[in-house]
């Protein structure tokens, strides 16, 4: 029934196109109707002047040939994967492509605490009884005496109700299983109870195992063996049961508590003595677990659960990973709202959270408040907490889509469970833990973290950003490129056309010439800028906001003007050449083409920093590209390819013009990179994203 129940969350859950693919696929489209645009007004102006309808035909497959970025496909694909090579040296695992650069827009990162924000190391620290409190903090071996029958049996129950596994091996334990059940094996183990000794006298013969709506689990054992168990207060001849588990779902059961060497009334005094224990161990960061018994008549596992004697509390610490601070605080200035979701107590979450920077107010929500909450309500606590614990599946469902629907951000999701999997689903980025996580939460995940741990996200947020970024640039040096072809070949034949001169050449390029210009450049240059290494203040500003487009924050603008120049210096090259009778000058339309976008390529390798701050030798990927491309060119205008080509051979003054109109592109651009240096810069906290404002409703 449990699993049918997350599968029908699962089934639920609608797969969605990435940012990327949303914005990929308005540019093809924006592309593809440029395309049809230019090519009927180019047919329609050699339709007016006269043009043959072979012609035509040539001219609308050459600008067809020039709109279009044959490269692009090629190049995202590339960009993808080199990305998921280098976050895969990161500890980041990529099962879904796409999801390479969807990292790099997310606004929100829904974490769980365990073994993510944490170590996941858990050690028992303070055993809390109705005698006293026992610190292990700095007495961590030698056996705790049978003065204290309350601890004792603590442990000896927290030892048989537990799936951990223990056994010797030179001399040495060892143990495995759940962090949290090695934990009590081995503070039993030290106690100087005999693990081994203990199951074998004690066989578990039924069990109601764990789950997160009971927040408790019990295991049945035939009758103990005193000789085990140092206690004549425990029936010797019937089956008893054990229970652990969160310590406010436990004292509700309980009717007694051990109180000296034999159970008592559990009175209302001792019953907020428990949870004032309970509250004061959470609010120090540590996890609780309550720990009782249950006699029964017979091993009946329906009845392990009612009428409980509280044996007492374990607090158990699991210090949080020190890299982690880090990573939160670049998250902040990022832009990137980090969220804890976790079925921990809220106090212990909250002590966590306000320890790593997650949030700075006291704000934090239960399961049980928010299923008080009508949407409205749901949604504003979304918006202003970051810290839920005791939550189940439903809720981390509901979270995420709120978090998308109704304040449109883009969630990164972490989750180990079967029951994490519709969240991880559902989320545009679903994180799975590749130590500790199901083989369910990984396949409803987009990427998993080889080492669980939170900083690994944000490192792979890094390199989506970096990804993203160098696919905007290949995007915007494609379009300009080919913008500038287009302004070649739909200014070509105007002047002539306007003033009734003959053109002996109904097309300024050939569409075998076009298609060589978008190979080298969109092609092998486009590969060059997806090597790109992160920009400095990659990790420093907003997010990409989802809803912006490919061109937003000027690039645009900028395209529109390095397309502008490079067909103004072209057909500027190649009107000069023709009028002055050289019959080389197709082929300086050619070559200028393809020496501006290589200045392109070096120009835009940043959107701000110039190329003596970047270094000529941080990308070694485009010097090399860079020089085939040269050395391509001069192959296609100096050898028997040229005739293949239709060019004509250049003499070395030719080839200096080319030149100096791409050192002129390139200073053009480092006088734009300059002008925008000085323009303040938008920063994360700036960013459009979600941040605590108000106080969340009905807070803990």
């Amino acid at each position: 029934t449990e699993l049918g129940r997350i599968a029908s969350l699962l089934q639920g859950v609608a797969s969605e196109a990435t940012p990327l693919q949303v914005r990929l696929d308005a540019v093809g489209k924006q592309l593809a109707a440029l395309g049809v645009l230019v090519a009927a007004m180019v047919v329609a102006m050699g339709a007016a002047g006269g043009e043959s309808a072979s012609d035509l035909v040539l001219t609308a497959i050459s600008v067809a040939v020039a709109v279009i970025p044959e490269g692009l496909p090629a190049v995202v694909t590339f960009t993808l994967a080199i990305g998921a090579q280098r976050m895969l040296r990161r500890n980041a695992l990529i099962r879904k492509l796409p999801a390479v650069e969807t990292l790099g827009s997310v606004t929100v990162i829904c974490s769980d605490k365990t073994g993510t924000l944490t170590q996941n190391q858990m050690t028992v620290t303070v055993i809390d009884v109705a005698d006293g409190r026992i610190d292990l903090a700095g007495h961590r071996s030698g056996p705790l005496g049978s003065s204290n029958t309350a601890a004792e049996l603590l442990m000896v129950a927290g030892a048989l109700c537990n799936d951990g596994e223990a056994h010797m091996a030179d001399g040495l334990l060892e143990l495995s299983g759940d962090p949290t059940e090695t934990a009590l094996l081995r503070v039993a183990n030290e106690a100087g109870i005999d693990l081994t000794a203990l199951r074998e006298a004690s066989p578990r013969v039924d069990e109601n195992p764990f789950d997160s709506t009971r927040k408790r689990m019990s295991t049945i054992h035939g009758p103990l063996d005193n000789r085990i168990v140092l206690t004549a207060a425990l029936p010797q001849d019937t089956p008893v049961a054990f229970i652990k588990g969160a310590p406010d779902a436990m004292i509700d059961l309980a009717t007694h508590l051990w109180v000296g060497d034999r159970p008592e009334p559990l009175t209302q005094e001792w019953r907020r003595r428990m949870l004032e224990a309970n509250n004061e161990l959470a609010a120090a960061g540590k996890r609780v677990l309550g720990v009782g018994y249950r006699t029964l008549p017979a091993a009946d596992p329906t009845q392990a659960e009612t009428a409980i004697t509280m044996l007492g509390l374990v607090g158990i610490i699991d210090p949080p990973r020190p890299e982690v601070r880090d990573a939160v605080a670049g998250c902040r200035s990022a832009g990137i709202r980090p969220i804890m979701i976790t079925g921990d107590h809220p106090l212990t979450a909250l002590a966590i959270a306000r320890d790593l920077g997650i949030t700075d107010d006291d704000n934090v929500l239960t399961g049980n408040d928010l299923d008080r909450f009508d949407h409205d309500d749901f949604a504003e606590a979304v918006r202003t907490v970051s810290v839920f614990a005791r939550v189940s599946p439903e809720h981390k469902l509901r979270i995420v889509e709120l978090l998308q629907d109704t304040h449109h951000q883009v969630v990164a999701m972490t989750g180990d469970g079967v029951n994490d999997a519709p969240a991880l689903k559902r989320a545009d980025i679903g994180v799975a833990m590749g130590i500790t996580g199901t083989d369910v939460s990984k396949e409803a995940s987009d990427i998993v973290l080889r080492d669980d741990n939170f900083s690994t996200i944000v490192a792979a947020v890094e390199e989506g950003r970096v990804i993203y970024d160098n696919l905007r640039r290949f995007v915007s040096f494609a379009v300009a490129g080919n913008l500038g072809k287009i302004i070649v070949m739909l200014g070509w034949p105007i002047p002539y056309l306007l003033t009734g001169g003959e053109v002996d050449a109904a097309v300024a390029l050939l569409p075998l010439q076009l298609l060589w210009l978008n190979l080298m450049t969109d092609g092998l240059l486009g590969l060059s800028i997806g090597m790109e290494p992160a920009e400095r203040n990659v990790m420093r500003r907003p997010p990409h906001q989802p809803s912006a487009s490919l061109w937003a924050g000027g690039l645009g603008r900028q395209t529109l003007w390095i397309g502008g120049l490079i067909g103004a210096g072209s057909l500027g090259v190649g009107y000069a050449y023709h009028e002055a009778g050289h019959g080389q000058w197709q082929t300086m339309i050619f070559t200028t083409l393809a020496v501006m976008q290589i200045f392109q390529a070096i120009g835009t390798r940043s959107n701000t920093e110039s190329i003596r701050t970047i270094g000529w030798t941080t990308n070694p990927t485009m010097i090399a590209i860079i020089g085939l491309v040269a050395a391509l060119q001069i192959a296609a205008v100096t050898t028997p390819l040229r005739s293949f080509l239709e060019l004509e051979p250049l003499q070395p003054v030719d080839a200096a013009i080319s030149l100096g109109l791409g050192l002129g592109l390139f200073a053009a651009l480092e006088t734009d990179k300059a002008r925008r240096r000085r323009q303040p810069q938008p920063t994360s906290a700036q960013a459009t994203h979600l941040e605590s404002e108000t106080s969340a409703p009905q807070p803990r």
